[in-house]
């Protein structure tokens, strides 16, 4: 089991880079760089595979405030995304204040990450948790959070309505959905199963139609 000895911090608060440092050194790891844009955390990233001394980790916030500067990476997820794209063996810790299940559920489902950590009262021994779990080759995610995967009311929205919320929120119509379910072998991918499914979706989330059923999803953090 390969252990975590290369880290990159990706978070725009610098006095969070100090607790972090103090946590990393507990795990005896020496080789951690701290960037406050996920812009330079991509291309460190990027250059590390290349000069084949790859990050074992990344942790990022998910939220980051917007300057002068322009970027091409907005946000934490965004970066994930890009991430898993350069370095399928990298780990990834998201360690922000989003609290919100459907969300993070999303994270460890379709981003397949590793690790979540809620910033708050008790950040510090769940962030030791964490990486002790991830070193041991597990998953972790913040005590508080711990209903995530019993919490019936969100079982009932899986991976595949999630992907069919975000495919109605960028615009696509039930046909054109289906021929990208059918062009990415996700199944089922009828047009007609996919217009059930939304019909339940409308009335699991009580929406009066597919621009409600969309903005109650982004309010609950599922999109």
């Amino acid at each position: 089991m390969s252990r975590i000895n290369k880290v990159i911090i990706a978070e725009d608060i610098k006095s969070i880079h100090l607790g972090l440092s103090s946590i990393l050194e507990k795990f005896h790891i020496e080789k951690r760089d701290f960037v406050q844009y996920c812009d330079d955390a991509y291309i460190m990233i990027k250059k590390a595979v290349k000069d084949n001394s790859p990050y074992d980790l990344l942790i990022t916030d998910l939220s980051f405030a917007k300057d002068h500067r322009e970027v091409n990476f907005l946000n934490g997820e965004d970066l994930i995304k890009a991430v898993k794209n350069e370095n399928k063996n990298i780990k990834i810790l998201v360690f922000s204040i989003e609290d919100r299940l459907h969300k993070i559920e999303y994270f460890f489902n379709h981003l397949e990450i590793d690790a979540y950590v809620c910033k708050g009262r008790n950040d510090q021994k769940d962030l030791e948790k964490a990486i002790k779990a991830i070193n041991q080759g597990n998953k972790y995610f913040s005590k508080s959070l711990s209903n995530l995967y019993t919490n019936k009311c969100h079982q009932e929205i899986d991976n595949y309505d999630i992907e069919l919320l975000r495919m109605l929120e960028q615009g696509y119509n039930q046909s054109e959905i289906s021929k990208i379910f059918k062009r990415k072998k996700v199944s089922p991918s009828s047009t007609s199963t996919i217009e059930k499914r939304i019909n339940n979706l409308k009335n699991y989330f009580k929406a009066k139609n597919t621009i409600n059923l969309i903005a109650k999803s982004k309010d609950l953090g599922i999109i």
